[in-house]
């Protein structure tokens, strides 16, 4: 069993009548070792009240809830405006924690109930600032940005939930947690790569799905859709765009070797013009401009000169989201990517997304790079900190992913592989697993990861690293292979079912089922 090291960082804490002194020095390894779960917690929830930490950060409020199971559920607040929620299970504590992440903008402060039902004592945080998921206005005032805020929420607010959350846990059970683990997709991707960049000693391990990295670039391109259709004068049609998605299966889906509605858009080579003058279920034709914009989007974001600057959707990935309009047929871009360009940008609350073209787009493209890369990246492929104090990584991401470009992750991890020494020495601590046809974090006809946590647990405490993610979607069944390899087909056997695939380095010679 492998040593955890996640109580080697935690504060004091002075609970009523009794000082606590938590992880001030780390612990030796016979301290240290994984126990059974605590029968009985080490004093009441509502006790919980009378912490006290030395940097003012106060527990609001700790309240048992009526619920089976049941659950201490703890309020805390960070000066200056950082809120944190813990969950406690009262009973059957597994003796391990865990980080959960959030989504978008964040600012809503959900109880991470599930993770404790589940048995693990568990965080989150509204990342220090209140609103919807969907709108980033609060970054910004008339007289500049927040920055305070917006570092809270790029990474001190996680790093904060963290260790106040272990020393709750440690002043509630009255021993540290054994172990830590991370889990979070989508900007909760984002915010696990952060803690293994910038705070590598607070996780054991790290799930990281459908990451929100390279935030400066993914989030500004994410209005390219709108802007190609804005400028070409030409809104296509949500009819329109189904029929391509259509188009795209039918064309791509058995190319890799099994016909069942799933494109890996590695495989995929596909000209939109081939479909002008087709029919759509909307009774009308596909024309030369539909497949115009389709071809520009799918390109993603391009210089003025043609020169790449970020990823577009992958073939086959729902247009939904990102290429949205209204049912008068006006755009209607992503709010995240909206807000961004309006508040963090442009910095003008009456600022227009539609005074954006694709001369000026690069301009703020390259702002974004400028202003928000350093806070906000998230991409930072040295790791090294994270490998050498035993870490594990497990990323994965769908191939269709409607919001967060896949090749993006893809790009990273290979930057990753780069500094860490290559492939060899990367997979000792660090894989990536690609889903095809599974949308942002889950859906889609893919298979999505069944428990992608369980695979990090028993790689961090077991020493067993994880081959093969299983992945399930209905009755279908499959294995999502380590990047680069893909799940091949044996040739016999129902192809629902993932005994009868094998990890490989290519899809092998084209066959239909």
């Amino acid at each position: 069993m492998k040593r955890p090291r996640s109580t080697a960082r935690s504060w004091c804490a002075v609970l009523a009548g009794l000082t606590l002194t938590i992880g001030v020095t780390p612990l030796g390894p016979a301290s240290r070792a994984a126990s059974p779960p605590s029968a009985e917690p080490a004093r009441s929830c509502a006790s919980l009240t009378e912490l006290t930490f030395p940097d003012g950060t106060r527990v609001t409020s700790a309240e048992r809830t009526a619920t089976t199971p049941a659950i201490c559920q703890v309020r805390l607040l960070v000066p200056e405006s950082v809120n944190i929620a813990v969950s406690l299970p009262v009973d059957g504590w597994n003796g391990r924690f865990q980080g959960v992440g959030g989504g978008g903008y964040a600012g809503v402060l959900t109880p991470p109930d599930a993770a404790a039902k589940a048995g693990y004592a568990a965080a989150s945080t509204d990342t220090g600032h209140a609103g919807s998921p969907a709108s980033g206005a609060w970054a910004w005032s008339p007289t500049g940005m927040k920055q305070d805020l917006i570092t809270d929420f790029a990474h001190r607010s996680i790093h904060e939930a963290t260790v106040k959350g272990k020393a709750v846990t440690e002043a509630y059970y009255g021993r540290a947690a054994a172990y830590s683990y991370w889990n979070g997709c989508s900007t909760g991707g984002r915010q696990g790569l952060m803690e293994a960049q910038r705070y590598p000693g607070d996780y054991d391990g790290i799930l990281s799905a459908a990451p929100a990295i390279n935030w400066d670039r993914f989030i500004p391109a994410e209005l390219w859709p709108q802007i190609v259709m804005r400028e070409s004068s030409h809104v296509v049609a949500p009819c329109t765009f189904e029929a391509v998605d259509k188009a795209v299966v039918a064309a791509c889906d058995g190319e890799d070797g099994v016909t069942d509605g799933i494109v890996d858009p590695r495989t995929c080579r596909f000209d939109p013009s081939k479909l002008i003058g087709e029919e759509t279920a909307c009774g009308t034709a596909i024309t030369a401009e539909d497949a115009a914009v389709v071809k520009k989007i799918w390109q993603g974001p391009r210089r003025q000169d043609g020169s790449f600057l970020w990823y577009g959707p992958t073939p086959g990935t729902t247009f939904t989201g990102l290429a949205g309009s209204t049912p008068a047929g006006e755009p209607a871009p992503f709010p995240i990517t909206a807000d961004w360009f309006r508040w963090w940008l442009a910095k003008d609350a009456d600022f227009d997304w539609r005074t954006v073209t694709t001369a000026t787009f690069a301009d703020y493209f390259d702002q974004s790079r400028a202003e928000y890369h350093d806070v906000l990246g998230t991409d930072d492929p040295d790791l090294g900190a994270f490998r050498s104090g035993g870490g594990k990584l497990i990323l994965w991401h769908g191939w269709a992913d409607q919001l967060i470009f896949p090749q993006g992750t893809v790009d990273y991890f290979q930057r990753l592989t780069a500094e860490m020494g290559g492939p060899h020495r990367t997979e000792r601590f660090a894989r990536l697993f690609m889903a095809p046809g599974v949308a942002h974090c889950a859906g889609g006809p893919g298979a999505a990861p069944i428990d992608p946590l369980a695979a990090l647990v028993t790689w961090v405490e077991d020493g067993h690293a994880p081959k093969t993610l299983p992945g399930r979607n209905g009755v279908i069944t499959r294995p999502l292979c380590r990047w680069p390899a893909v799940a091949r087909y044996r040739g016999h056997g129902s192809t629902d079912d993932a005994a009868n695939f094998r990890c490989a380095a290519t899809y092998g010679p084209r066959h239909r089922h």
